[in-house]
């Protein structure tokens, strides 16, 4: 019986070390498809936010210079900014800022940290 008991405790400090760099590999993977997953979201909300301008500049209602401006904006704060003063300049009407800012807003709930 003591040699069965010996032969357990061998095996679990051999299997341990594997099971370990198993789990550790699941984590590391699961954080690098988490990570290409945001940044799939981020990528879609930022041309879901760029193709509702090039609308707008189509039909006449942003110039395409304030839409470059718009688009030139780094961060959220700054897009929400630049909206808010389109539409205080007269660039844009407040129902087409309101659903840039959804758009832009939605985007950043996705995981999204900053950034139109």
């Amino acid at each position: 019986m003591n040699t069965q008991t010996l032969t357990l405790a061998s095996f679990d400090n051999e299997v341990l070390p594997i099971v370990f760099v198993a789990l550790l590999g699941a984590i590391i993977l699961t954080a690098i498809v988490f990570s290409n997953i945001r940044k799939v979201f981020e990528t879609r909300a930022k041309e879901t936010t760029r193709r509702e301008i090039a609308a707008y500049v189509a039909e006449g209602s942003i110039s395409p210079d304030d839409a470059r401006k718009l688009l030139a904006t780094g961060s959220g704060e700054q897009f929400e900014k630049q909206i808010g003063d389109a539409v205080a300049w007269g660039s844009i009407s407040a129902k087409k800022a309101e659903s840039l800012l959804r758009a832009a807003r939605e985007g950043r709930s996705d995981d999204a940290p900053a950034g139109v």
